[in-house]
This record gives C-alpha cells, structure tokens and sequence, in this order.
C-alpha cells in the first residue's frame, strides 16, 4: 500500500505552524509510515501510581503493534521542588516509552507541568507544549491545557507527595492512603484553599489558539480530527476551550482528554467526546469505567471505531497450564 504522507507542526512563534523537520526537543517519539489503521490512547499513568500498571499496557499495546500511541498526559508524578528529581521521573518515563518501540505523542498534564518549576523542566526536556500530525486524511491536534500551568499551594503538594510515597510502597492499601489523603487536605489547607479545588481549570493559551486556529485552517479537507488535551474542557467553563469548538465547527472530530480518572463517551452525530480512564492512576470509583484500560481505535473509511481494552480482562498465554486430560474422579472422556 502507498505510503501516506505523514507531517508534524510546532509553534514557530507567535502561534505561526512550522514544520518539525530534525527538532531536537520533542514530547514525541519516532514517525509514523505508512497507512493509518489503527492506534492506541493510554489514560493518566500517575495521580497516586499503581506501579507496574503502565508497563503492562505498554507490553500490550507493543504486542498488538498499532500504527501509534497517544496519551491525555499525567504521564508522571510531578510536583517537585528540585529539578534534579523532576529530570529523575522523566528519565525513567522516557525510558519505559522507547523500550515500547512505537511512535509515541502525549500531551502534557497538570502532574506533568504543575508548577513554574515542572513547565522549566518539561521545556527544557521536550520543547513543545502544543504541537500537531498529519497523517493521510486524520488530522491530530495536541494541546496543553497548562498554558499557564495553575500553581498550587505548598500545603496541598506536600500531602499529594506524601500520599504518592504511601501509594508507592503500598498500593494493595490504595483506598486506606486515598481515605488519609483527603482527610489530610481537610486538615492542613486553610478554608480559602480547598475553595475550588474540585473547578476545572484549563488554561489554553492566546498564542496556542492561533496556533490551533491555523493549523485547522490548513486542513480543513481531513476526513476526520482527534484533539487531544488532558484536561477535559467540556466540564469547565473555559472560554479557551469554547473557542476550539467554534474552530471546530462542523466537522467530523474526536477530543480525548483524561485528568478524571474515568472513562465517558459522548456523541453528538459526528463529533464525539471521550474522556479516558486510568492506565496506572489511582480509580476514583470502583466500576467498569475505573478500570486500567487501553482505549483501541480502528479507521475505517476515514472513521474510528473504540474498543476499551480493561488490563485485568487480558491476560499473558503462560498463564494458562496445561490440565490433566482425564481430572481425578472422573471414570473417563468422551472421545
């Protein structure tokens, strides 16, 4: 099959698309070639870690080879106050998603960027916060809903960093250190600090509107556009956000986003909404849309179609032994 044309567009400057041809600072890994058929979407890997659960989906999305892999940020744990440690998490992040060996493009998250100090980091490491692909016919339009990042109160980080060391160390007793943590923040955050704490902010740049605004512009003839943000806008109430709908406007689209910890679908006709559960997070309920989970796309005929691949419904082959032929008690087999 020919192969189609795949392009990547950072912010030149003042919004202004630029082709990424040999950056050298970068949130993503690898090119795509060929046809697009299939890619995957990972959830929030951190917000109190389960350890382990991020490889897994890795391993298995590395076993069913889709063309790409996307991610709604949070992909560490963040909120340092030294960089030293910030460049530590990313170390190892960064080695875990070139072990996958498939192309790889996040966008950032509040855990990722969450303070003055994260954004430095994080720039310094990967370069863009915002950025887009081309591939064929699909459009994928990456944004920071960090722009600017919402600093938090000293006593609020320092309760996420304990309960994340419990979480850590713990993770069987994952309610007991989610129980502690908000008794905690009840605690020791003045009245005045806990106001809005459940508000979903994003933050979405004058100069990544305009960004967004061109690149849309510049391929309007897609047959279908995946926005991808962490945070999702659809619960705030963010003029930014409502602006990339009016952008938007009539056509095809898909926005994934996490940040919630739970998986939602919404459909309107063609324009859809889908904000991912956890890949390794910690679940805010206990029912199927707190799973861990790997969300499967398919395009077909320029559409996508989901499946939501729940980690604990998939299992590795070595975990089913062989049974006796004939089990002890029986008189014999049909044949």
């Amino acid at each position: 099959m020919d192969k189609q044309p795949f392009r990547i567009w950072t912010d030149g400057g003042d919004g202004r698309p630029t082709m990424a041809a040999g950056a050298m600072r970068k949130p993503w890994f690898g090119e795509l070639e060929g046809e697009l058929r299939s890619f995957a979407v990972l959830g929030d890997r951190c917000g109190m870690m389960t350890p382990g659960v991020f490889e897994e989906a890795l391993e298995t999305v590395r076993a069913l080879r889709p063309d790409l892999v996307l991610a709604v940020g949070d992909l560490i744990e963040g909120y340092w106050r030294d960089v030293d440690s910030a460049h530590a998490e990313w170390d190892e992040l960064d080695g875990l998603v070139e072990q996958m060996g498939l192309p790889f493009f996040p966008v950032v998250g509040n855990h990722d960027v969450g303070s003055e100090l994260m954004r430095r980091v994080w720039e310094e490491r990967k370069g863009y916060g915002h950025y887009a692909l081309r591939v064929g016919g699909v459009l994928f339009l990456m944004l920071n809903t960090e722009d600017p990042p919402t600093e938090m109160p000293d006593a609020l980080i320092d309760v996420i960093k304990e309960a994340t060391d419990r979480f850590h160390r713990e993770p069987e007793r994952g309610d007991d250190h989610m129980r502690l943590f908000f008794q905690s923040i009840m605690e020791r955050m003045e009245p005045s600090e806990l106001v809005g704490l459940s508000r979903i902010d994003v933050a979405i740049g004058e100069r990544q509107l305009r960004f967004a605004e061109q690149v849309l512009a510049d391929n309007a003839d897609v047959q279908w556009t995946f926005v991808t943000m962490h945070k999702p806008g659809w619960k705030s109430e963010s003029p930014a956000y409502e602006r990339i709908m009016e952008m938007l406007h009539d056509r095809p689209f898909t926005v994934f986003a996490g940040h919630l910890h739970a998986m939602e679908h919404t459909a309107e006709g063609d324009q859809q909404w889908i904000q991912l559960g956890r890949t390794g997070g910690h679940g805010h309920g206990s029912g199927p849309e707190s799973e861990h989970l790997v969300l499967w796309v398919s395009m077909q005929d320029g559409r996508p179609d989901y499946r939501v691949l729940e980690l604990g419904g998939m299992k590795r082959i070595e975990g089913y032994a062989p049974q006796p032929h004939h089990p002890e008690g029986q008189e014999g087999a049909l044949k």
